[in-house]
């Protein structure tokens, strides 16, 4: 007796959920987009999203990290710097971290100018008082 009562309340309570129809997911989910002519979830107006190259670094120290200012420079030029300690959990090896470093400066090299470290340092200067990282 008990398993007839068991079973039809699985069959009573099961109801809802058969009679839901399916919708697509990406109707569900919000965008970017605030232009009201254009269809948002069309994949060719969605915002486009870069992915950075990533340069370690084993401090912070001249780089200015959380400064939006040096962020968008940075972000500028193609790439991020990631702050990650030696004693990191699930770190990168040295040499991993080496070659990626090694891979994404000769791009940077190739892609804007072999100066671009200094381009970088000169924009980080002007940077600093913007947001109030300089002291003197």
């Amino acid at each position: 007796m008990i398993r007839i009562i068991v079973y039809l309340t699985c069959i009573i309570l099961s109801f809802g959920v058969f009679g839901q129809k399916s919708d697509n997911i990406r109707d569900l989910i919000p965008t970017e987009n605030l232009d009201m002519k254009k269809d948002a979830n069309n994949r060719a107006n969605r915002t486009k999203k870069k992915r950075y190259s990533v340069i370690y670094r084993p401090h912070a120290k001249n780089i200015l990290y959380g400064n939006p200012c040096a962020v968008e420079a940075t972000h500028k030029m193609g790439f991020e710097y990631m702050v990650e300690s030696r004693n990191a959990t699930r770190s990168a090896s040295q040499l991993g971290k080496f070659w990626n470093n090694l891979k994404v400066k000769s791009k940077l090299v190739v892609t804007r100018t072999p100066f671009w470290r200094m381009i970088l340092k000169k924009k980080f200067k002007k940077c600093r008082p913007k947001s109030g990282d300089i002291v003197g």
